[in-house]
């Protein structure tokens, strides 16, 4: 069964909102791997306490943020995978219908010629020929629709393969950024330790 049709308008609005993600995925992944806010030194008049702890409320909702992005981005990745998935299974079943029902109509024409055979074989060597052109345009037809057949086939594991390398740079970021996240998580709770802070109470 053919994927449902979809207005021109929404369909538009689905590819734009593809471009969109995908090149904030590229933003993402090509975004240096530094921490948003490297550690202050410790000022010897001393750091107001609550600016550090909002500083590092602050970079941990960044964090947060930059994550909640790269599961949409990774989302979408998988939805586009399925998408694809669907519409090359349908093409391929078409095709093999298609190619079914050629090939039935080929051997039911090279069976028409073959009983034809059978009874005037005596009468005409021009109908034993008819039958031999008939099953080499047969084989000729199965041949190109089965070269049709692998073409698309090779060309759905290249897309499968080029959106699983997608798939791993982006869960390669989001491990990444969680890891950020972690360290500079650290880093401010061993800075209001050393106020004698606990980071809870904040």
């Amino acid at each position: 069964m053919p994927p449902k049709s979809k207005g021109k308008g929404k369909k538009g609005v689905k590819q734009q909102q593809k471009r969109n993600i995908a090149g904030e995925s590229r933003a993402l992944l090509e975004a240096p791997c530094t921490p948003l806010h490297p550690p202050a030194q410790q000022d010897p008049g001393g750091v107001p306490r609550r600016d550090m702890a909002q500083q590092a409320k602050a970079d941990n909702e960044v964090l947060k943020r930059r994550l909640w992005d790269l599961e949409q981005v990774l989302e979408q990745a998988r939805e586009d995978k399925r998408d694809i998935h669907e519409e090359m299974t349908w093409q391929y079943q078409e095709l093999q219908k298609q190619t079914a029902a050629h090939g039935q109509r080929l051997e039911a024409k090279v069976k028409s010629l073959q009983d034809q055979l059978t009874t005037r074989l005596r009468e005409s060597q021009q109908t034993q020929e008819t039958a031999t052109q008939a099953l080499a345009e047969r084989d000729r037809t199965i041949a190109k629709l089965q070269g049709r057949l692998n073409a698309m086939e090779r060309e759905y594991e290249k897309i499968l393969h080029d959106l699983d390398l997608v798939l791993a740079k982006v869960a390669e970021a989001s491990q990444h950024w969680e890891e950020v996240g972690k360290t500079i998580t650290m880093e401010h709770k061993k800075h209001l330790q050393e106020f004698s802070l606990n980071p809870l109470e904040l």
